[in-house]
């Protein structure tokens, strides 16, 4: 039986690559032949800052098209929506732009109306939701803080000099001194008011003389006073129990006064006191200088830190190389975290089908005279292999360096056309191996198809012409950001 040549498997593999390449084209990509299912409405927003094409849209968290244009009619923005064919929307329905997490990417939510009309091919919504932005909150907390500014200032201001301070402790020292004098006054003059109960006495008696003197008229006027006194007492019954508590009340009110006045004037002075020297809430107010240095310096971490997590960007990826000389295929699962545009972090699991090589030596004996025959024995196995690697970025260059597939390694990235397309050489291994004395080298070439598809061909081992072999791959690598919302919460600093 003749056997495959390798110009044959290349070309078969070639065919299944393009083949395989179409299906995942037009399956990641959503590609459709002829027209689309669905019929296309439209949108009518304010801004529509971070939504771009293909952006889900939901309606009651449920996927139900997506967004098929972004123009602008006017100064508003025009959205053109493709919804599916089963989905009916009514005439008087509702639009917002929403994220899927405070760092997520952003989708348009439809409010289902109630109205008994539908919408049709080209209809708009023109009643849209505003949503509030991070950049919003951001400016509210920085009013709320100029509000704290102006009101702790004006507490210092008014509080905060010494002739306030010692208006206060006299305006306290007043008072204090009048509730004295009305009691010692009251106590002083006791007979002075029995003198005064006693000529009332007496004017009691004068007025009772008059009295008969003037009885028809007094009669007439008695007649008055007694209607008016009968239809005071039926007010007084009908309101004897709240007039009671009242005075009840009132007398109490007035016990507690008297009693209490010394004890609330000691609080007060505590209470300045405590003011002058910078204690509680008040005090620190008007005494720590620093407070207000403080709390924008609060402020410009909080941003700080909101700057660093939008950032911050957290990507997934995998691929597979297949090995020609081997005829097997080496996997690669990747996560990249990172945290500036000019540096990142690498970390990869390989199943690498050569990853260990073991030789046996087997001796022979072959003929009566003795004489032996040693082979060796070259077996493969596969392993699984861990790189750790931090890459920092100078223009259109990188620098790797780490554990590369269980060994310290180094590498370079030449980034082309906005990193389209990439150049890598790496190299570890420097010890070498029983079948490899020259460190283990790998040049790679990546062109990124679509923002989640991307090829790569190159040559693995190539300074060690025993293991060398070409490769050719494809994978996927993408940015995840429910892990990165994840991620961002965990107690740890940005960098």
């Amino acid at each position: 039986m003749q056997k495959i040549t390798t110009e044959v498997k290349i070309g078969i593999f070639v065919v299944v690559a393009v083949a395989l390449l179409g299906y995942m084209t037009f399956k990641i990509g959503d590609f459709k032949f002829g027209r689309e299912k669905g019929y296309v409405i439209n949108g009518s927003f304010e801004n529509v800052s971070g939504l771009y094409i293909k952006a889900p849209v939901k309606m009651a968290g449920v996927t139900v098209g997506a967004v098929e244009t972004i123009n602008l009619d006017d100064s508003k923005a025009r959205v053109g929506m493709r919804i599916r064919p089963d989905v009916k929307i009514r005439k008087d329905s509702l639009v917002a732009i929403k994220s899927e997490s405070l760092l997520g990417e952003k989708y348009v939510e439809l409010i289902q109306g109630k109205e008994k009309e539908l919408l049709k091919e080209g209809d708009t919504i023109y009643k849209s939701v505003s949503v509030a932005d991070l950049d919003s909150l951001i400016t509210q907390l920085y009013n709320i803080a100029e509000d704290v500014r102006s009101v702790s200032g004006f507490f210092r201001e008014t509080f905060g000099s010494r002739d306030t301070k010692d208006t206060v402790k006299d305006i306290m020292k007043n008072l204090r001194d009048l509730t004295e004098n009305l009691a010692n006054l009251t106590e002083r003059n006791s007979e002075a008011i029995d003198r005064i109960v006693m000529d009332l006495t007496e004017l009691i008696g004068q007025i009772k003389g008059m009295t008969e003197e003037n009885r028809a008229p007094l009669r007439n006027s008695l007649a008055n006073l007694e209607r008016i006194s009968d239809e005071l007492s039926a007010m007084t019954k009908e309101n004897r129990e709240p007039l009671r508590i009242t005075m009840t009340n009132m007398q109490e009110l007035s016990t507690e006064l008297k009693d209490k006045a010394p004890q609330v004037m000691g609080k007060i002075d505590t209470i300045v006191g405590r003011i002058e020297r910078g204690e509680g809430t008040v005090g620190k107010l008007m005494k720590e200088e620093g407070f207000y240095e403080k709390l924008d310096s609060t402020l410009a971490g909080i941003n700080k830190y909101i700057t660093a997590a939008d950032r911050f960007r957290l990507n997934l990826g995998f691929r597979g190389e297949y090995l020609m000389d081997e005829d097997d295929t080496k996997g690669y699962f990747s996560l990249k975290m990172q945290p500036r545009e000019d540096k990142y972090y690498l970390f990869e699991v390989i199943d690498d089908p050569r990853g260990r090589t073991k030789i046996t030596d087997t001796e022979v004996t072959t003929t009566p005279d003795g004489s032996t025959i040693i082979t060796h024995e070259v077996k493969t196995e596969d392993q699984l292999k861990l790189s750790a690697l931090f890459a920092k970025k100078f223009g259109s260059v990188a620098f790797r360096g780490g554990l590369m597939e269980d060994t310290f390694g180094i590498g370079a990235d030449y980034y082309i056309i906005n990193e389209q397309l990439r150049a890598s050489v790496d190299a570890w291994n420097f010890d070498g191996n029983a079948e490899a004395t020259n460190p283990h080298m790998k040049f790679t070439a990546n062109y990124t198809v679509f923002k989640t598809l991307f090829l790569n061909v190159g040559v693995d081992d190539f300074v060690n012409s025993k293991k060398s072999s070409s490769f050719a791959g494809a994978g996927l690598s993408f940015d995840d950001e429910d892990l990165k919302y994840l991620m961002t919460r965990l107690p740890i600093s940005m960098p």
